[in-house]
C-alpha cells in the first residue's frame, strides 16, 4: 500500500520562527482541504487575490502564512518576548509555559479547539507498530501526523507512507530513515476536522492574560535596568540580550496584526461580534503594523539598527554592536525604543479588555 497527500507546503515559509506552529499550519492546509483553487484574502489590497503580483503564484503558500498568523495569536505565542521551546530564557514573558516546557496537552489541545481538528498523541515508548497504524489511517483519510524526531524542539510532518517506508515534510519533502522510531520523541497524529470549539471571548481573555501577565509587564524593567549598567564587560552580553528580545516582537506582533486584519481566516471563523472585531482590527494595525506610526514591527527594525544589526549581520550581533551599545546615545534610543513596544502592548491590551466587557 502506498499513499502520499497532495498539497503539501514545505516550511517555514516567509517569516516563520516558530517551527510547530509553521508544522501545524502546513498540516492544517492538507486537512482543511486547502488547494490552488481556494480563494484567498489578501490583508494588504482587502480583496481576494487576483494574481496582482508573485505571492499570488503560490497560494497555498498564502494561506500556510494565513493559518499560522492565527495559530500563532490564538496560542498566546505572539504576545511574549521569547519562544517558550527556548530553554535559555527564564523566566518566560508568557503565562503558562515554565521551565523546560514541551508543547504540554493544554497547549495543543487549545490550539485543536480554535482551529477545529481532533487529534491523538504518542510518547516516544508508544509500540512502532501501533503508531505506525494509526499513522496509516489518519494518511489514508486525508491526515498528516506531526512527529517530534532527535532534535526536540523541532517537528517535522508524516505526510505519506509506502510499505513501511514513511515519508516526511519540512523544508523540503524525503523519506524518514528506517530507524525513525527509535528517535521519536512523540507524535501527534490529526484524526479529523472538527467545528471550532474556542469562543472569541476566550481566545481574548488568552491574549489579555499574556499581555498583562507579571512576566511580561516586568521586562520593560529588566531592560532599562540593564542598559543603565553596561561596561566594556557585558557590551557583548547586553547588546545579545537587546537583540534576542526585540527579535520575537518585530515578527510575532506582525503575525497578531495581520491575524486580526484578516477578513476571512481561522481567527475570523470564530468572532461572533463584527463590529469589536473592526475596534481590534483597528489597534492591532495601529499599535503594530502601520508604518511611520511608532508601530513595533517598525520600531523592531530601528532597534536593529542601533544595534547595527540587519541582513547583512544575520540578523545577528557583532563587536560593533558592543561598540555602539556602549555608547549613551545609544543606550537612551534603545530605551525610548523599547518603552515604545511595552506602550503598545499596553494599548492593544486595554482595547482588548474594553471589548470584553462588551462580550
Amino acid at each position: 500500500m502506498k499513499k502520499i497527500l497532495e498539497h503539501q507546503v514545505p516550511y517555514p515559509v516567509d517569516a516563520e520562527s516558530d517551527n510547530f506552529t509553521a508544522a501545524l499550519a502546513s498540516a492544517l492546509v492538507i486537512a482543511r482541504g486547502y488547494t490552488e483553487e481556494t480563494p484567498y484574502w489578501c490583508v494588504p489590497n482587502r480583496r481576494y487575490c487576483i494574481h496582482c503580483s508573485p505571492c499570488g503564484n503560490n497560494l497555498l503558500e498564502r494561506h500556510q502564512v494565513s493559518i499560522y498568523h492565527c495559530l500563532l495569536t490564538a496560542s498566546t505565542l505572539a504576545f511574549g518576548f521569547d519562544y517558550p521551546w527556548d530553554d535559555t530564557v527564564n523566566p518566560h514573558s508568557l503565562p503558562g509555559f515554565p521551565g523546560g516546557w514541551r508543547w504540554d496537552d493544554g497547549f495543543v489541545d487549545a490550539l485543536a479547539r480554535f482551529a477545529g481538528f481532533s487529534y491523538l498523541r504518542f510518547d516516544g515508548t508508544s509500540p512502532q507498530k501501533e503508531l505506525l497504524s494509526t499513522m496509516k489511517g489518519s494518511l489514508d483519510a486525508g491526515f498528516p501526523t506531526l512527529l517530534r524526531l532527535e532534535n526536540e524542539t523541532e517537528w517535522i510532518l508524516s505526510v505519506g507512507y509506502d510499505a513501511d517506508t514513511v515519508y516526511g515534510l519540512d523544508s523540503k519533502f524525503h523519506a524518514l530513515s528506517e530507524n525513525w522510531h527509535s528517535m521519536l520523541r512523540e507524535a501527534i497524529v490529526i484524526t479529523g476536522n472538527t467545528a471550532p470549539d474556542m469562543s472569541y471571548k476566550e481566545l481574548l481573555e488568552r491574549i489579555a492574560s499574556a499581555l498583562s501577565y507579571d512576566e511580561h509587564t516586568a521586562l520593560e524593567s529588566v531592560i532599562m535596568n540593564a542598559l543603565d549598567h553596561v561596561t566594556e564587560e557585558n557590551a557583548m552580553d547586553t547588546a545579545g540580550m537587546m537583540c534576542g528580545i526585540n527579535s520575537v516582537p518585530i515578527e510575532a506582533r506582525w503575525h497578531a496584526a495581520e491575524a486580526f486584519s484578516g477578513a476571512e481566516n481561522l481567527l475570523c471563523e470564530i468572532s461572533t461580534n463584527r463590529e469589536i472585531h473592526s475596534r481590534l482590527s483597528d489597534i492591532f494595525s495601529a499599535r503594530y503594523t502601520t508604518e511611520g506610526n511608532d508601530e513595533t514591527h517598525g520600531i523592531g527594525w530601528k532597534i536593529w539598527g542601533a544595534l547595527g544589526v540587519g541582513p547583512k549581520t544575520g540578523y545577528d550581533i557583532t563587536q560593533q554592536s558592543a561598540a555602539l551599545i556602549l555608547q549613551k546615545e545609544t543606550q537612551e534610543t534603545l530605551k525610548r525604543l523599547f518603552a515604545k513596544i511595552f506602550e503598545n502592548d499596553r494599548a492593544v491590551c486595554a482595547e482588548i479588555q474594553a471589548c470584553l466587557k462588551l462580550l
